[in-house]
């Protein structure tokens, strides 16, 4: 087995050696600490011995040296200061008298850490006289050597006693832990999930439970539990290829198409079935540019063009299954009847991102059935035949009628609106020839912008989203107050861009309230027929009754005869107000 730098590494680096280290680098600083304490609380014990024995000469030979001094009495002065050289750390003793040596003991050459003096004076008929001063000469030098012996005796000892339990400990940590972490390493190298029957186990009798067995039971537990699981992921997955067969040859009996449809990619992918339902090839179909559209063209029969609108509805997101019989001709020009199902799979935002599609052919069954009928009672079927003729030439009369009719209503509602336009343009003109534009009083430039918009108005494709954008960023009104939006990613209508633009700047801008408004939100619910929108105005203070818009009678009016729908104004609480209004998307056009 290659054993890798990281291995190596670690085999190196023993936890019980970094314990020991540890252990002695620990008990190295805390005794070191300790010594240190200890010595200096000698050291100062013993200047304080110095100074006590100082204070002593002091008080027991300072009267009698003077005494001995003032008699001239030289033996008694030397064995005085002889006495003196007794105590502890004095190395020498003089006297001096006005800057002259008088008598001295002991060794002039002697190292001197400290110099201790005091007056010599002599009381005599009420007069104090000095007679000079008494030095001493202090050596510290027993006292370090005692210091030194004692450090190097604590040292030592302390060293002796923390090795000793080091190597105690290190012996237990490598029979109690390490040997048993070894043992889990080696484990762990082989464990792999198809190696799941070897357990962890410890060499040795099960005489003890500590923290290790305990993470030796939980990764045997753990263990145990990998190994059922994979033993059930491996039952699923044989399960699921079997049931994948299964599925795979009922669909080919049942000679099922399958298709998904991607919108945005717009792209088909089928099986074999799909393709030859449709008299063509899987290749050819998913290459296909529109394929959905193409598909769409092929429905035929009564309810074509209902079906295809559904289509289309289901492609915009407006609903989301369409089931049915179909009439179609496949790509061969062939007259077919499918059992189809299109359900929506995925959705981003609000329109479809995957559409599944299911085909079943009913042709072989609706002609059989038609034979069968037409064997058994022909004569019915000539008269079955014939009614369904007579109505067929109904129903194109009724459809014929229907477009007249329609085409009818709207000769007269353009005739009424080239009508309304120049009257219009003639109330124009005399407002721009009474009035300039900047002079036009009261809500005149609203009625005069309005009836600009009127004769210009070309209906076209206009994207309600992008327009709620441009208004919102064209608004200075608008531009210190906080909108939030919750529109559909596009949503496109036939009607003059410059009315819902207008529309929508009137309902923001123009509110009495607007300068309360600390934040507007704008809002759009798509329906099968009708786009609500709604405009939230969050106000920074109370009102007590909704104020009328200044411009209300002639929005409700352009709402109700363009938008063919209602304005509502409503007081929500106190603080909010709501506006809402419809667009409708149906139009009254008929197919040709």
């Amino acid at each position: 087995m290659t054993i890798s730098k990281h291995d190596d590494f670690q085999q190196k680096s023993h936890v019980g050696v970094r314990l020991l280290s540890y252990l002695l680098a620990f008990s190295f600083f805390v005794t070191l600490a300790a010594s240190v304490y200890v010595l200096y609380s000698d050291y100062d014990r013993g200047i304080s011995q110095f100074q006590n024995h100082l204070s002593q000469i002091q008080s027991s030979y300072q009267q009698s040296v003077s005494y001995s001094l003032w008699n001239f009495d030289n033996r008694q002065i030397e064995s005085q200061l002889n006495g003196i050289l007794n105590f502890p750390g004095v190395v020498y003793v003089y006297i001096e008298s006005r800057n002259k040596l008088v008598q001295s003991a002991g060794d002039i050459y002697a190292r001197t850490d400290q110099q201790y003096s005091f007056e010599l004076t002599h009381q005599s008929a009420s007069q104090n006289y000095h007679l000079g001063n008494l030095y001493i000469n202090v050596d510290y030098t027993g006292l370090y050597d005692d210091l030194k012996h004692k450090a190097v005796t604590i040292i030592l000892s302390q060293f002796v006693k923390t090795f000793s339990v080091s190597i105690f400990v290190l012996f237990l940590v490598r029979s109690l832990i390490t040997h048993r972490l070894n043992t889990m390493a080696e484990w762990a190298r082989g464990f792999s999930l198809n190696n799941l029957d070897q357990a962890l186990e410890f060499d040795g009798g099960k005489t003890r439970y500590d923290e290790l067995d305990m993470v030796a039971d939980a990764i045997n537990r753990m263990r145990d539990t990998l190994k059922q699981d994979a033993h059930e992921r491996e039952q699923s997955k044989q399960q699921l290829i079997q049931t994948k067969e299964q599925l795979s040859v009922a669909i080919d009996n049942a000679s099922l198409g399958f298709a998904r449809y991607f919108p945005e990619l717009d792209r088909l992918e089928c099986n074999n079935h799909f393709a030859r339902q449709l008299a063509t090839t899987q290749h050819e179909l998913e290459a296909m540019v529109r394929p959905m559209e193409h598909i769409r063209d092929l429905i035929r029969g009564i309810k074509g063009p209902e079906q295809r609108e559904r289509i289309n509805q289901l492609l915009y997101g407006r609903i989301s299954r369409i089931h049915g019989e179909f009439t179609m001709v496949n790509f061969r020009n062939d007259k077919c009847y499918f059992d189809i199902t299109l359900q929506i799979l995925q959705f981003n935002e609000s329109r479809p991102k995957e559409i599944l599609i299911c085909i079943v052919d009913k042709t072989k069954e609706q002609a059989a059935g038609r034979q069968a009928q037409e064997l058994a009672i022909s004569l019915e079927n000539k008269v079955t035949q014939r009614t369904e003729e007579l109505y067929e030439e109904q129903q194109r009369a009724n459809n014929t009628i229907r477009k007249l009719q329609a085409r009818l209503e709207r000769s007269i509602n353009s005739a009424r609106s080239t009508s309304s336009n120049q009257f219009k343009k003639l109330l124009t003109e005399e407002l721009s020839r009474n009035f300039a534009d900047k002079d036009l009083p009261g809500r005149l430039p609203v009625f005069r912008q309005y009836l600009d918009i009127c004769l210009a108005d070309e209906p076209e494709p206009v994207d309600i989203t992008g327009t709620i954008r441009e208004v919102i960023d064209a608004s200075s009104t608008l531009h210190d107050i906080k909108t939030t939006t919750r529109l559909p990613f596009s949503l496109i209508i036939s009607e003059s861009p410059a009315l819902i633009r207008f529309v929508l700047a009137e309902l923001c801008e123009s509110e009495s309230f607007i300068k309360a408004t600390e934040m507007l939100g704008i809002d759009i619910r798509v329906g099968t027929e009708v786009a609500d929108i709604s405009l939230t105005f969050h106000l920074t203070k109370a009102l007590d009754n909704l104020p009328d818009h200044p411009n209300g009678d002639l929005l409700s009016y352009i709402v109700s005869s363009r938008f063919r729908n209602e304005l509502k104004r409503e007081l929500k609480d106190a603080s909010t107000v709501v506006v809402s209004f419809g667009l409708n998307l149906m139009t009254d056009d008929l197919p040709d």
